[in-house]
């Protein structure tokens, strides 16, 4: 067991994408409770969300009782695009019009044994009957076809309407209404109303501004407490599809991050985004944002950058940084970190998912593998620590390094810890809830939250820092308590 101290500068990773929000948040609230000192805190993927809260001492509205991830489902997120929708409703319409005849005929002719029993009974009821039933359809001829017409003209109507207001607007960025069926609106909203709740202070405004000024708000509120109990410093994850790679946006106390840069084995935050610099505070809500943009799936967030830093005059796509290779922990070690501990929805053995066919079961699938991939930098960094450990020597702090011959570069030991479940009770898509087909038990993202906060302690707390669980509290008294014999 690796020694752990508050001496040390500690990173906590956050890493995953979808539910796996719901798992970080459980965590932070054990950690939270326990004291353990956290410097820096780095969000990969949807862990943007639980780090964006984490770093200005906003856990409880993370996990509390009318946090973030309370009474979430899948439409809390996402919803098909409103033009979509109204698409469908049209269709669906003129397809029930169509269908209308179909249904009335299956109707007589499931009615017409009784409609011959009753001519035995009543002589004539049945040709009276008929008769009405060949008149109808000249009757309603013209109806049919005007309710048959009015919901293809319509959807016509509407194709043309959507064409000519994205041709007005800029006819380069008709392709963007095709990129995605899905629309993150509703989550995207949920988020902008929870971080300005924290950011706002004691603003009297009800709702919350645009998300550039909340970014300010935030980058404001950060900067100025740095140093103070529950803030730490910040940095989001994201992947950059015009540069092909990851895209960090830091918040740090001093831009010293570079000097750090051969500690990360890798991509340091040379090319990093930093939230301090004139006009980049805008870009907060941007980073965080793309936590909710599951790769493939959702659509993309176009960012402009401002001048007088990297990316000039750019509109880069950024997405969630599942997407591209890594978990965070080259840019917590880019950040001076010297332990850190990386939680994540992913479990250190695979299983097969439960539920294969279905749109939302490609994409679980789709976002599960990209997972895996990320979370294959913990195998690198503990196969690292592994070669210094044989090769290396001892420095004066007892910490292991390791020079390669072959390049010169300097690799040091890496005290890590890993967060994670044994097993997953959710795929990464399943907000809804889903039914374990191995013990039928209905799993929700409320119980992946406290799934979480066992974890935490059974996994770090409790062997590494040596505290137990606080006593949880129902109906305001302390459960498991044991009588004392006085």
């Amino acid at each position: 067991m690796k020694d752990y101290s508050p001496q040390r500068r500690t990173a906590l990773v956050f890493t995953g994408s979808g539910t796996s929000g719901a798992y970080h948040a459980g965590v932070l609230k054990a950690l939270d409770e326990s004291g353990v000192k956290i410097d820096v805190v780095v969000g990969s993927g949807v862990g943007t969300i639980a780090a964006a809260y984490a770093a200005v001492s906003g856990g409880s509205r993370l996990y509390g009782p009318n946090g973030f991830w309370q009474g979430t489902g899948w439409s809390s997120f996402y919803r098909l695009r409103p033009v979509l929708r109204l698409a469908l409703i049209l269709l669906g319409i003129s397809f029930a019009v169509f269908a209308l005849p179909l249904v009335a005929g299956l109707l007589v002719g499931l009615l017409f044994p009784l409609v011959l029993i009753a001519d035995r009974l009543f002589p004539g009821t049945a040709s009276g009957l008929l008769d009405r039933i060949w008149t109808t359809p000249e009757a309603l001829s013209g109806t049919y076809l005007v309710a048959q017409a009015v919901p293809v003209f319509a959807l016509a109507l509407l194709t043309v309407v959507v064409a000519v207001v994205l041709l007005v607007r800029d006819g380069r960025r008709i392709p963007e209404a095709f990129e995605s069926l899905l629309d993150a609106r509703p989550g995207l909203t949920r988020l902008r109303k929870g971080l300005w709740d924290i950011a706002r202070g004691a603003s009297l405004s009800g709702g919350p501004p645009s998300e550039a000024e909340l970014g300010r708000r935030y980058a404001t509120l950060l900067t100025e407490n740095f140093g103070e109990p529950g803030f730490r410093e910040l940095v989001l994850r994201t992947a950059d599809l015009d540069r092909g790679d990851a895209l960090a946006f830091v918040l740090l106390r001093e831009r010293q991050a570079d000097e750090a840069s051969p500690r990360a084995r890798g991509a340091g935050l040379a090319d990093s985004v930093d939230l301090r610099a004139r006009g980049h505070d805008a870009l907060v809500f941007d980073a965080v944002a793309t936590g909710l943009l599951c790769p493939v799936a959702m659509p993309l967030r176009r960012v402009s950058f401002p001048k007088g830093g990297p990316y000039a005059g750019e509109t880069h796509r950024l997405t969630d940084a599942t997407f591209v290779p890594g978990s965070g922990i080259a840019e917590a070690l880019a950040a001076g970190a010297e332990q850190v501990i990386v939680v994540t929805g992913v479990p250190e053995h695979r299983l097969p998912l439960a539920r294969r066919r279905g749109p939302r079961a490609r994409m679980d699938a789709t976002v599960r593998t990209l997972e895996q991939q990320a979370a294959g930098e913990l195998s690198a960094v503990d196969r690292l620590n592994r070669i210094v450990s044989t090769l290396g020597h001892r420095g004066s702090d007892g910490r292991g390094a390791w020079e390669d011959p072959a390049s010169g570069r300097i690799y040091r030991e890496v005290d890590l810890w890993v967060v994670r479940p044994e097993r997953r009770s959710l795929g990464p898509m399943e907000f809804d809830g889903a039914r374990d087909p191995a013990t039928e038990v209905v799993h929700s993202v409320e119980d992946l939250l406290e799934q979480g906060w066992r974890d935490a302690y059974h996994q770090f707390v409790e062997p590494v820092v040596g505290q137990a669980p606080l006593p949880e509290r129902e109906e305001g008294k302390y459960r498991n308590t044991q009588p004392v014999d006085l």
